[in-house]
């Protein structure tokens, strides 16, 4: 039995060359970092008696020694080096169908002179270039499929119409078993698929596979880099990549005809009937939901009767609060601090109080961005409503007469406890029975309705456009802290370190 080893057999990809070698009669050899195998300091050692070697190594990203340089040449250069220590003549290098000298582009760059290695070892060899590879456990699918779920707007790279040939990764898995089975070295194929599609015909397949309809905007490559680099700086798995960022400005294409005629590989077409069950098999939920008309309603959790009460209670706390001689920020807290315990009471609002690193990161994002939205606004208003810094002041007056430690410690309760109820309640109620964007436009609508009784329009203004954001910020993360968080920086930054008005 002929032994092949393949050099980063435990991922995506390797998984599936493995498990075609298998089929195809091979004893496979996995060598990867899992199995204790140093690709970058390869020992000849470890090719002993092996007949074939299938070279998968290859990165996204650079990370510390992981770079462009030392996977892509210098470990393709160390790996030949010790087949010919010992004895290995048969090599099968897989590369990518963009590989070409360009230092402008490191990715590119570093996959062509791997290639050129390879083209000048004196080896047996055979280049394999494939295109963007989807299938069960990749990246690509994963990662559309959860920007889909997220939101009802794709922005996609440039203008969407760059070339792509997706290739299915048992075809690249097959492509591999028939070079080690063909006669076919020295030679370079192209591993892609049958149809030249445009990077927008691929995310209108997928979401066809999910279901879910997409709205595709069309944005520069420029605008483009600053998320992908934050991605890359922040995430364990980026969504995106600077490398597959410029892949898919330029396209990903090919030709699929030598390998086709010469190793017998017919791939399959990148069709919504083949994606459907792949993409299925995506169980990872997006964090954030953002999409309004074409989300589903949750399970019923909260009972009209419980609703009802802890509504009207509340509602007539408020307005007492307001009409009758009450120090206002004092009663607004003792109000809220009842409906806070009434809130909790309810095990659904309970159960929606998990705090996460991304949920956390998203809160206080928000927080600054609502802050900055709502800075632009009110430089406006004077231009179309002169008197509403008479408002503003009349809102600022509320926390005269408290102490800084008062203010900061009850100003946590007071949120906490608007963000359990409004949205919570009121607004998780509504969305239950009326989907998302009537429950969220009416539950601001009911949280702004409270506060007539202080007479001050620009506050119901404010809790209005303010209630449909947090409502907002609440179904997309199913989850109270992400508004909660928005809410307290919104009234820390405003009320206190950097009031509108003064």
């Amino acid at each position: 039995m002929s032994v092949a080893a393949v050099v980063g057999g435990t991922g995506f990809l390797g998984r599936h060359v493995t498990a075609a070698l298998e089929q195809a009669g091979y004893s496979v050899r996995v060598l990867s970092r899992r199995t204790g195998f140093d690709a970058l300091r390869p020992d000849p050692g470890t090719l002993q008696g092996v007949d074939a070697v299938v070279n998968l190594a290859g990165i996204k990203r650079e990370e510390g020694s992981q770079t462009f340089q030392a996977v892509h040449v210098d470990l393709v250069r160390r790996l030949v080096e010790a087949m010919k220590t010992a004895g290995v003549r048969r090599l099968v290098h897989v590369s990518v169908v963009v590989a070409r000298p360009d230092a402008a582009l490191p990715y590119h760059d570093t996959k062509w002179r791997g290639e050129q290695i390879v083209r000048d070892s004196g080896l047996d060899w055979t280049i394999l270039r494939p295109g963007v590879i989807y299938g069960d456990g990749d990246d690509m699918l994963a990662h559309l499929a959860l920007m889909i779920r997220t939101a009802s707007v794709f922005p996609i790279v440039g203008d969407g119409s760059a070339p792509m040939r997706p290739v299915d990764v048992r075809d690249v898995a097959l492509a591999v078993a028939a070079t080690l089975q063909h006669s076919c070295s020295p030679h370079t194929y192209d591993i892609v698929g049958p149809d030249r599609l445009t990077l927008r015909d691929v995310v209108q397949q997928v979401a066809k596979a999910i279901d879910l309809p997409v709205t595709i905007w069309p944005t520069p490559v420029a605008v483009m880099r600053v998320p992908v680099w934050i991605m890359e700086a922040t995430m364990r798995q980026p969504l995106s990549t600077r490398a597959q960022l410029s892949m898919l400005a330029e396209g990903l294409d090919g030709d699929p005809a030598p390998a086709s005629r010469e190793l017998g590989i017919t791939t399959a077409p990148f069709t919504v009937d083949r994606l459907r069950p792949l993409v299925a098999s995506v169980t990872r939920a997006a964090p954030l939901s953002l999409r309004l008309f074409s989300a589903p309603r949750p399970r019923r959790e909260l009972s009209g009767p419980a609703f009802w009460t802890l509504l009207v209670f509340s509602a007539a706390a408020l307005t007492s609060v307001f009409r009758f001689d009450l120090d206002p920020w004092a009663g607004i807290t003792a109000a809220m601090g009842l409906a806070l315990v009434g809130a909790l009471c309810l095990t659904a609002v309970r159960r929606r109080f998990k705090p996460t690193l991304f949920r956390v990161a998203a809160g206080l994002l928000a927080g600054v961005l609502q802050v900055g939205v709502t800075r632009a606004a009110t430089a406006l208003l004077p231009l179309v409503w002169p008197k509403w810094e008479t408002m503003a002041r009349a809102l600022y007056a509320w926390s005269g007469g408290h102490s800084p430690l008062f203010l900061g410690s009850t100003l946590v309760l007071a949120v906490t406890a608007e963000e359990a109820l409004w949205r919570g309640v009121v607004t998780r109620f509504l969305v239950e029975r009326w989907g998302r964007a009537l429950g969220i436009v009416s539950g601001a609508a009911i949280y702004s309705l409270v506060h007539w009784a202080a007479f001050n329009p620009l506050l119901l203004m404010a809790a209005f456009a303010c209630g449909i954001f947090w409502g907002w910020l609440y179904v997309a993360a199913d989850d109270l802290v992400v508004p909660t968080l928005s809410h307290l920086v919104w009234d820390l930054v405003l009320f206190f370190a950097f009031p509108v008005v003064r």
